[in-house]
């Protein structure tokens, strides 16, 4: 006899007990700084110094030992009220199985779930209460062939053992191997699944909350070898998500035969094609949102949904700039590449990967649920993976009737597609760091960010000397790149000799508050997620000298693990362990477990074992349970299980039983709520019964007690509300068990899901039906029941599709009218019941259009799009089936600019970024759209063409397309006028214009007669450009005509060169002279602009020879005015003001001489002009005393 956790011949129970032990050892919230000493078991013995504890009883046997609950867990077949499935039936729950094991001071119990599972079965159709859909194949080349695999046998060309598909022809080598190498006995099966292990291995995942399970059976990684194809396994396998009853949801051919790369191109239908096999699968797994991972050993990663639909575009989690892996990609080149990995963990909120060269990255699946400000704050260095738009889709995926694909993110009204996903891939430099520290990274895991102190999920890297590394998803910001070094060598699996081994696997409990650590020389060690304090070390070197297969959480309290030699070995506080051995039977009796599967799933209240024949869970046993069960127990709970027992067996004294648990106040209360708790956490609908009824027993003594009537007057008191909630939990949780549904879902984690995630998960399993008979039965208010009515009428209408190809006589407005009954919850049977006159939630028209679209009804969805009233939803609707001048009209009957909007760039990128593709966009919208819609499509591009930078020809063609010549001609004049680049130089920014101005002349030449004065202003421009280009080669300088200069302008600098070449003043002038008669220049205004060249350039010889050449048309003012401006002398002044004799000239002489100071001058001319004002004004603004005298004197 021996203590070893690992031996196969168990000690019987120890007489002593253990002492010492708390109820929960791994947390003490009330006292932080009272942590238990750490205890190191070698060989499942305690530590001598601890004398007061002994070594944990070994397990027992799944049905015998002295604790055994069989007395209280009674099969049998529940009333139809709790849907209890029958027994013997594949798949069948069996609470029978279930017995009680102790783990130090916790009971646990293991509870086959299913028995006799078989796994990738199909769900049967008839006699089934609910509609049920068909599981949903994707990889296919068109609809019709997807419809057609629904009525064949997926695993046709495959032969299955257990959770294992092998492809036919390799099953077939290896038997013929087996046959003639081995000798073995012809159809021994046993054997020969054993030799298909040892090439292959089988993953194995399970969503969260006891949700569905997905396997793929690859062949043992050759990479850099072609992944499976040269093993002779072959280039193609089949994924399945199925649930826990074996029941087939959906499978995924891989690799996809549209695995390509989006690139980033012009061309938005860039797509790099991609080339994998089944051995490239480095592992797989669910999120909390039911989002399922497939990472290839390059980091390519695929996003399916429940169903098999890919969620997100294919993406490489770590990149690799030199190249990466090769062979993966189609070409050579500097192409996007992903860098081999190491190791992919999926967690709750992602992947995160470490590549070989000890480079990581974190991907986070986010969706429209999330904080837009949460993608916004991340660091730098991420990058967002959206889905694609409908025109980066490839052609020859499914469609109907010609129509363009439609892609999930185009609209999603009323969720009837999952949530827009989205992912956050954030490289960390971890690689940088592992070279500075010279040294290597083991392995990984992910703290979830809601138990991070940053917010966000936090990375954990063991270390080759023994430590761990926690790196920040903000390394741009982040001290040190984000890296902290815990130094926990010496709390680790240390035994003070020799150097630390390093940590192979690490697992997070379910509340984030402590880290499981598996060394390399097998010692598990249980520490706080901030390593300050370590709670437990266990020693299994005498079990296995390698890591298990797979190390997880059961609940909070305990550590499983999995060797395929030894079982499951549970490890629970201070050094306790039990043992579960996997038989073929899934009990263990008479085999060790040796060889066999077992795949663990944890959860956040137990661990899920799925093995190739059942499913069931390890779980602590719930203390309101443990209480209630526990032979002598003195619980209230349990003094009224035994009163209500009596009572049902017709025992007299049984209501003196019950009337004493009365007789002390609150005790009936705590007894009925403890009954209610206990029924919660079973899962056999005898043992639920038989606890409900002991609630209801004590029910009726605690109603009969006055005080309770007088606390609620008029109202049911809580322990009856109670009992009325966990009954309809109970109904719901044992209707989610069945295998036709097949949720392995405990009653903590049904509240973590909470009634609306389980009526989403129903959805996303394809059990519309299922979810809104719940949501109607737990009432979860009207948009979930709308939103579930809406998903089983979509579910019916893709089922007629398929009744329509086999011969249905339902035309498109049968099948509308019942749809439409469906929403509005008038279904056929239930005539009796009045029809809920709330209104329908919006979008559920539209959402059922949608999903008969898909499947090409499309008379049905125009009829149901019809009855939508929300403008935004039957926008989305139209635009997802392509509908887009429909979705315009409806946005410009709402009046809505951001519908509009909205449709537009819908259409734009539904269409090919080319040339060809801009002018049917460009065409489309003005012919098909309304005219308010276009109106907004000019005025956008309009102003978007007026912008620096921008481009005007946009807005041209599209006034050119409404025969607006004229504003066409003015927008392209405009913005060749407009012409300010810096990045060319002025020669050819001059030829940029002309050529704009002549096309502008052209648009205006198309307008006729309306047109003529704009084509006439063009064309003068053009030829002054003419002009300005021959100056310019005369005069050998730029000055002399400056580019983009205008008339007056150039007229003006003909002139003013004429001071740097004194020389050729009479041919400029000339020039001049010979530009304003060309162009129609009045003569006044040439002398304005002739007077202000030569006063500006200081050619005041050649303005007084103007000036004296003959009497000028604009008088000598403008001459005076200049010369007193620029500062010229009182001589240079009294020349002009000399000439100007004529009478009218009169007010002109004062102005100038007031102007230029003349003070005595502008006194006599306001005497000859007789205006006693102007002699006034003279002496307020003159401070000569003389002057001020003499305008007195005329006063």
């Amino acid at each position: 006899m021996s203590t070893n956790p690992f031996d196969d011949d168990p000690l019987p129970p120890s007489p002593h007990p253990i002492v010492g032990r708390s109820t929960n050892p791994f947390g003490n919230e009330d006292d932080e700084d009272i942590v238990a000493p750490p205890q190191r078991v070698d060989g499942g013995r305690a530590p001598d110094a601890l004398s007061s504890a002994v070594a944990a009883p070994p397990p027992m046997p799944l049905n015998s030992g002295s604790v055994s609950r069989s007395a209280f867990l009674g099969s049998g077949s529940g009333d139809d009220a709790f849907e209890s499935s029958s027994t013997g039936e594949a798949g069948t729950r069996t609470g029978n199985e279930s017995s009680w094991q102790d783990l130090g001071d916790l009971p646990y119990r293991r509870v086959r779930l299913y028995s006799g599972v078989r796994w990738g079965r199909r769900r049967k159709e008839k006699g089934s209460k609910f509609t049920t859909q068909q599981p949903a194949h994707h990889g296919t080349a068109a609809s019709q062939q997807a419809q057609a695999d629904v009525e064949q046998d997926p695993s046709s060309g495959e032969e299955q053992f257990g959770l294992s598909w092998y492809p036919k022809s390799y099953v077939e080598t290896v038997r013929s191997h087996q046959d003639a190498v081995l000798g073995s006995v012809p159809g021994d099966r046993t054997e020969l699944a054993r030799l298909l292990s040892t090439t292959t291995t089988t993953l194995v995942a399970g969503c969260p909350n006891g949700g569905p399970v997905a396997a793929v059976t690859v062949p043992l990684s050759t990479h850099g070898g072609g992944g499976g194809a040269s093993s002779g396994f072959g280039s193609r396998s089949t994924i399945r998500i199925m649930n826990n009853a074996g029941v087939l949801l959906s499978s995924i051919a891989f690799p996809p035969r549209d695995l390509a790369l989006p690139m980033n191109h012009p061309s938005s239908n860039s797509r790099l094609p991609l080339h994998v096999t089944p051995g490239d699968i480095l592992t797989i797994g669910f999120t909390s949102r039911c989002v399922f991972i497939i990472v290839l050993r390059d980091s390519l990663t695929l996003c399916y949904d429940l169903l098999g639909s890919p969620v997100l575009p294919p993406f490489y989690s770590l990149g690799n700039a030199k190249g990466g892996s090769p062979g993966r990609v189609k070409g050579s080149g500097n192409l996007p590449n992903g860098m081999d990995l190491l190791e992919a963990r999926v967690f709750e909120g992602g992947v995160a990967v470490l590549g070989v060269d000890m480079n990581a990255s974190v991907v986070e699946l986010l969706d429209e649920f999330d904080d837009p400000s949460y993608a916004d704050g991340a660091d730098v260095s991420a990058r967002k993976v959206i889905p694609l738009a409908p025109a980066q889709q490839r052609a020859d995926q499914p469609s109907f009737a010609g129509e363009q694909p439609v892609s999930k993110a185009a609209a999603s009204p009323f969720l009837l597609a999952p949530p827009p996903h989205y992912a956050l891939v954030t490289p960390l430099p971890t690689g940088m760091f592992a070279r500075s520290k010279h040294l290597t990274f083991q392995c990984i895991a992910v703290l979830p960010r809601q138990y991070a102190p940053s917010g966000r999920p936090e990375l954990f890297l063991s270390t080759s000397d023994g430590s761990v590394v926690v790196s920040e998803l903000n390394p741009s910001t982040s001290p040190d790149n984000g890296f902290t070094d815990v130094d926990c060598r010496s709390r680790i699996g240390g035994s003070g000799m020799g150097p630390p081994a390093p940590i192979v696997s690490m697992a997070f409990a379910p509340n984030g508050r402590f880290l499981a650590c598996f060394t390399s020389d097998s010692i598990l060690t249980v520490v706080s997620t901030n390593f300050e304090s370590k709670v437990l070390e266990f020693d299994a070197r005498s079990g296995s000298p390698s890591p298990p297969r797979s190390m997880g959480w059961c609940g909070e309290d305990s550590v499983v693990l999995h060797w395929r030699e030894l079982g499951v070995l549970m490890v629970g506080p201070y050094g306790d362990w039990l043992r579960f051995p996997c038989g073929e039977d899934g009990t263990g009796h008479g085999n060790t477990g040796s060889g066999t599967e077992a795949h663990l799933v944890p959860e956040i209240d137990c661990c899920r074992v799925v093995t190739p024949s059942s499913v069931e869970i390890l779980q602590r046993v719930p203390p309101g349970t443990a209480d209630l069960l526990r032979i002598g127990s003195i619980e209230p709970g349990a003094l009224l299980l035994d009163a209500s027992d009596a009572f049902d067996s017709g025992t007299p004294n049984a209501d003196e039983a019950a009337k004493s648990i009365t007789r002390r106040e609150g005790l009936m209360d705590e007894a009925v709520l403890g009954c209610v708790e206990a029924a919660m956490g079973e899962f056999d609908v005898m043992v639920q019964k038989r606890m409900l009824r002991a609630a209801s027993y004590g029910l009726h003594f605690a109603c009969k007690d006055e005080n309770a009537r007088n606390k609620l007057p008029g109202r049911p008191i809580p322990e009856a509300r109670a009992f009325v909630d966990a009954s309809r939990k109970l109904r719901t949780l044992n209707v989610l068990r069945r295998p036709g549904t097949g949720l392995a879902m405990t009653s903590l984690q049904y509240d973590s899901v909470a009634p609306r995630g389980v009526v989403a998960r129903l959805v996303a399993t394809g059990r519309a039906s299922l979810a809104a008979s719940i949501a109607e039965y737990l009432k979860l208010g009207r948009r979930v029941g709308d939103y579930a009515r809406a998903m089983k009428t979509a579910a019916f209408v893709s089922l007629s599709a398929s009744t329509l190809q086999k011969g249905s006589s339902m035309t498109d407005t049968q099948i509308a009218e019942e749809a439409i009954r469906i929403i509005r919850g008038e279904e056929k049977g239930s005539a009796e019941l009045p029809a809920s006159t709330a209104p329908l939630s919006s979008g559920m028209y539209t959402s059922v259009a949608l999903a008969a679209h898909r499947v090409g009804r499309k008379g049905v969805a125009d009829l149901l799009i019809m009855l939508e009233q929300s403008p935004a939803d039957k926008v989305q609707a139209l635009l997802a089936i392509g509908s887009y001048p429909d979705a315009a009209a409806v946005a410009c009957r709402a009046r809505d600019p951001d519908l509009i909007h909205m449709t537009m760039f819908a259409y734009e990128q539904g269409l090919s970024s080319n040339e060809e593709g801009k002018s049917l966009y460009f065409s489309g919208v003005i012919n098909k759209f309304p005219i308010e819609a276009v109106n907004i499509f000019t005025a956008f591009y309009s102003r978007l063409g007026d912008l620096r930078g921008g481009d005007a020809r946009p807005a041209v063609n599209i006034l050119l397309r409404r025969q607006r010549h004229a504003e066409a001609g003015l927008k392209m004049a405009r913005r060749a006028l407009a012409n300010r680049s810096t990045t060319t130089s002025g020669e050819e920014r001059e030829k940029e214009k002309v050529a704009s101005l002549q096309e502008a002349s052209s648009i205006f030449d198309l307008g006729g007669k309306d047109c003529a004065f704009q084509k006439a202003c063009t064309d003068e421009q053009i030829a002054l450009a003419a002009d300005q280009e021959q100056l310019r080669r005369s005069y050998g300088s730029a000055e002399v005509a400056p580019p983009s200069s205008s008339l007056t302008s150039t007229i003006m600098s003909i002139l003013k060169y004429g001071a740097v070449d004194p020389r050729s003043v009479g041919r400029l002038q000339a020039d001049a002279d010979r530009i304003a008669k060309k162009y129609r220049v009045p003569e006044k205004r040439t002398w304005h602009v002739k007077v202000r060249a030569l006063s500006e350039s200081g050619q005041w010889a050649h303005l007084r020879n103007l000036a004296d050449s003959r009497k000028p048309p604009i008088g000598l003012k403008p001459f005076a005015l200049a010369a007193i401006r620029k500062g010229q002398g009182r001589g240079e002044v009294m020349h002009y003001l000399d000439r100007m004799t004529d009478k009218s000239d009169g007010e002109d002489r004062y102005d100038l001489c007031c102007e230029a100071g003349i003070w005595k001058r502008a006194v006599e001319e306001a005497v000859r002009l007789g205006d006693g004002r102007k002699v006034a004004h003279v002496r307020s603004v003159c401070n000569s005393p003389d002057i001020q005298r003499l305008c007195d004197k005329y006063i």
